[in-house]
């Protein structure tokens, strides 16, 4: 206890410096792997910062970045630096790697925990409180409550975290083999950083009622869903991609995007190239696909997929789509492609497990069928009936027309104005 009382005195010497906009400003602290924005964690981290910075409060982003962090004012994003003697507050990364996988964290997840070894991330969240009076915190991710604590404990505030997944179960269903002690790690790991947390906020009710169950109190969690970036998409026309790409004006195109050194990624589009596509090919359709999103496999999968390679506004590729269609087997979490989809008025056939944490109705806002032969189907009903996508894509409209960015960040604003526990608010789901 004296010794972290020592501690807190250095650090307030080091950091601490009234702002002018003390209190009114919000520092989210979370992965480095943001820019290009162009996978669903990304998406939904920049473009929450950058509507909260829209409604009033200037948004700080903390990272991996040793040198730098991110500034979002009236939705402008700008890139500032750390002070030079500040850059040296650090394990050098091996260091902080070999410290996590020697306490049983899995090598292919490490990055989401670097903050609970490298201390760099409290000492890069301290300086920013204290430089720029922010005294909000908001961790994207369990792990990077352990800095915000810091933040919290010396000037006070609100501590929010956000759980694009849970995430001790996202990693369960991803990795093979993971060992029981692995998994009791990374959940006990979990609970605790929502211990320290003041609100959680899920994207899903699954992913609340998961964390109710193994015993977050249920006054702490909300669901507040993803967003969307809604008009760009609306409004996007998406011409010629047809003769980028060389596909055939008569092709029947379809569209998937992700990231494909993501394993069910990479395998949804190894199911179209070989269960959707040829039953499509003996039905009588030629149908191409567009694959749109980063890594994709060295390897050619189907002469009638083409990757595109990272894309950075999507409106250039899925208004140009006639049908989604998402073979997902696995993975975890909200599928955030499903709105995009949805808000670029695409007709989506899916999984349940591709639609996973969106709530719509099978044959309303989307057709959700689980077997290759009755995906392949509603592919070739889809493409004969244009009423049938039209009815479609008008229901999906009405769904999505609520998840705007904008909207949804209005939505953690009563969170985070809250001095106390009670995060009772109009807009937001709590546990029943």
């Amino acid at each position: 206890m004296r010794l972290r009382t020592i501690f807190q005195a250095i650090c307030k010497l080091l950091f601490y410096r009234v702002s002018e906009r003390s209190g009114k400003d919000i520092l989210v602290v979370t992965r480095a792997d943001l820019f290009p924005v162009d996978h669903g964690a990304a998406v939904k981290i920049v473009r929450t910062a950058q509507s909260l910075s829209r409604l009033g409060q200037d948004v700080y982003l903390c990272t991996d970045k040793r040198g730098e962090y991110y500034r979002f004012h009236n939705g402008k994003q700008e890139v500032l630096h750390y002070p030079l003697w500040l850059r040296f507050m650090a394990l050098p990364r091996p260091v902080a790697l070999l410290r996590l996988l020697l306490r049983g964290f899995p090598f292919s997840n490490a990055f989401l925990y670097f903050p609970l070894t490298d201390v760099s991330y409290i000492y890069r969240s301290l300086w920013l409180a204290g430089r720029h009076g922010t005294r909000t915190c908001i961790a994207e991710f369990p792990a990077y409550v352990y800095p915000c604590s810091h933040v919290r404990s010396m000037f006070g505030g609100k501590l929010m975290l956000v759980e694009h997944n849970v995430e001790y179960e996202r990693l369960k269903s991803q990795i093979q083999g993971l060992k029981n002690a692995t998994y009791e790690k990374l959940k006990q790991t979990e609970l605790q950083m929502c211990t320290l947390a003041d609100v959680i906020v899920t994207v899903s009710d699954n992913d609340r009622e998961k964390l109710a169950a193994d015993g977050v109190p249920c006054e702490k969690l909300v669901t507040i869903p993803h967003g969307v970036d809604l008009h760009d998409l609306q409004t996007a026309k998406a011409p010629g991609v047809r003769a980028r790409y060389g596909i055939g004006e008569n092709d029947l195109l379809m569209v998937y995007h992700g990231t494909y050194s993501y394993g069910p990624n990479l395998q949804a589009v190894q199911l179209l190239a070989t269960e959707i596509l040829p039953r499509l090919e003996k039905a009588g359709i030629t149908a191409s696909v567009l694959a749109v999103g980063s890594r994709p496999p060295e390897r050619k999968l189907h002469q009638g997929i083409h990757f595109t390679g990272s894309v950075a506004d999507l409106g250039e590729i899925l208004p140009a789509a006639d049908i989604a269609v998402i073979p997902l087997q696995d993975g975890g979490g909200t599928r955030m492609k499903i709105l995009d989809y949805f808000a670029a008025r695409v007709p989506v056939v899916s999984t349940a497990k591709g639609i996973e944490g969106i709530p719509v109705t099978h044959g309303v806002e989307a057709i959700i069928v689980d077997d290759f032969e009755a995906m392949s189907a509603a592919v070739v009903e889809l493409a004969g009936h244009p009423q049938r996508r039209a009815d479609l894509v008008s229901a999906a409209t009405a769904f999505v027309n609520t998840l705007g960015w904008d909207s949804i960040a209005k939505r953690y604003l009563p969170l985070l104005a809250s001095e106390n526990a009670d995060i009772d608010a109009p807009g937001v789901d709590n546990c029943p």
